[in-house]
């Protein structure tokens, strides 16, 4: 699915898979974040993502009111403040994604998959 402008200069289209890697550049600079997780067709266990699947871990969801929902499944690391960790991750896209794209968030969910030291 793609966000698409029309104004008097033209039209622009904007891809999901821009709105995931910014999502992904916005959580991987983020302290505590061991990296994003996926779940595992076999066997339903959640796994940490590498480097070049890291988008499998965003889910981007279009909303009636012309608004974004994103959803986020990740590993953080052993001994961080959960709940603030995840504050800052939901601040720090919804900014980048906003700033960036002129797009509307209406949620960040962030998914807390496990604990990695």
């Amino acid at each position: 699915m793609t966000i698409k402008y029309v104004n008097n200069l033209g039209k622009v289209t904007i891809d999901d898979s821009l709105i995931t890697n910014i999502t992904v550049a916005s959580v991987m600079q983020s302290y505590g974040v061991v990296g994003l997780a996926s779940q595992s067709a076999k066997d339903g266990i959640y796994e940490l993502l590498r480097v070049n699947n890291m988008q499998k871990g965003v889910h981007i969801k279009r909303l009636d009111n012309g608004t974004i929902s994103i959803n986020i499944s990740l590993f953080l690391k052993y001994g961080v403040r959960i709940p603030v960790v995840c504050q800052n991750i939901i601040e720090n896209v919804k900014y980048n994604v906003e700033k960036s794209l002129k797009v509307r968030v209406a949620e960040v969910n962030i998914y807390v998959q496990g604990i990695n030291k």
